[in-house]
């Protein structure tokens, strides 16, 4: 029964352990996709922001150079694009997880850019109607755009690094999170393994108690409730198949002038061997027991009356020829046996009173022999 229990126990640990380990392998790959989700479109925009401040500066040398209509489109076209691209990063700020300290002095300056860029739309249009550029507007368009290219390089700048460092503090926070959840789900399995290591122990120590509270001490036998119990099956087999169920008691004879002669050692070692021999001589169906003192029982599960009777002569000769320890050894030793069968009004009671009955027979009749006659 330990044993079942044992592998029912490791079986659910294991299964314990694998979906601990299948649900941190979930946890651990979502965790690693999810690290700087937050800040990926962001970093997104920023990038392709980046790249306005560039196209800026060269759109305005061309057109300085030569105002041509395609650097005009190309510049209203930029000064339609920064306002949004200027709203997204600002709208993405405010959604995510950032101190709005952190990014407020660079949104601040965005929407100063912003505000710039509309007057240098005014002056595209007003380019674009004559179709010629003053030296007073080609020196308002290169300060315009070289003040507006460096209010959006740094502050796109400044808010990458901001980013970047979120990301990586994101980062690390998950993967102290990520070594938590491991600690706490290897807390948990060993938490789980020592209780069911506890219910295993608790299960073997009563497996333990119950074989002790079934077992002769001294001669390794069942006793008395355990004879009781197998009697109890026995007797429910018997109902139903109608089979045959026989009984032998037995007593060692004057075992308590053995005892007074060679001493209570003595006296248990023959006790055991005497055991030992019943164990010997039975089937491995039949149950074997200490009633107390120098008693025993034997239970016999589909065994008539003759069949006891041949086990009762081949013990009383045993035991005659049995070898007996220490000083005892040239003493002699002769048991009583008294044997019946199951009738089919009995119960566990009525065989043993019938048995018993027979067993003080065979001792008021001179000992040494075996009792079956009614």
């Amino acid at each position: 029964m330990s044993r079942l229990w044992a592998r029912g126990l490791l079986l659910a640990y294991l299964l314990v352990v694998l979906l601990c380990l299948s649900t941190f392998g979930v946890y651990y790959s979502e965790a690693r996709r999810l690290v700087g989700a937050n800040y990926a479109a962001m970093v997104t925009d920023l990038v392709r922001a980046q790249h306005d401040p560039d196209r800026l500066r060269l759109i305005l040398e061309s057109l300085v150079e030569r105002p041509d209509p395609i650097y005009l489109e190309q510049l209203r076209d930029l000064t339609w694009r920064i306002p949004l691209r200027i709203q997204g990063l600002d709208n993405h700020l405010r959604h995510s997880d950032l101190p709005p300290q952190d990014y407020r002095p660079f949104v601040a300056e965005l929407a100063d850019a912003e505000g710039r860029l509309s007057e240098l739309e005014r002056v595209i249009d007003r380019v674009g109607r004559d179709s010629t550029l003053t030296p007073q507007e080609a020196h308002l368009l290169r300060e315009l755009g070289l003040d507006i290219e460096e209010s959006l390089a740094w502050s796109y700048s400044e808010l990458n690094q901001l980013l970047h460092q979120a990301s990586a503090d994101q980062r690390h926070f998950m993967q102290r999170l990520t070594l938590a959840v491991a600690v706490l789900m290897w807390s948990l399995l060993v938490a789980i393994g020592g209780v069911l290591l506890m219910l295993w122990r608790l299960q073997v120590q009563s497996e333990a108690m119950q074989r002790l509270s079934l077992t002769d001490q001294l001669t390794g036998l069942g006793n008395r409730r355990r004879l009781l119990q197998e009697a109890e099956g026995a007797f429910a087999r018997r109902e139903r198949s109608d089979e045959p169920l026989g009984l032998v008691l037995l007593d060692l004879d004057h075992f308590k002038r053995f005892n007074d002669t060679y001493g209570h050692p003595q006296g248990d070692e023959v006790l055991v061997r005497f055991a030992r021999l019943l164990q010997e001589s039975v089937r491995r169906m039949d149950v074997v027991a200490r009633m107390g003192g120098e008693e025993f029982a034997i239970l016999m599960p589909h065994s008539d009356l003759d069949a006891a009777h041949r086990l009762a002569d081949r013990l009383l000769e045993a035991v005659g020829k049995m070898p007996l320890p220490g000083a005892a050894a040239t003493g002699e030793l002769s048991v009583s046996i008294g044997i019946a069968e199951a009738g089919e009004q009995d119960d566990f009671d009525r065989l043993y009173a019938r048995a018993d009955r027979r067993l003080y027979r065979a001792k008021e009749l001179g000992r040494d022999r075996v009792e079956w006659a009614t």
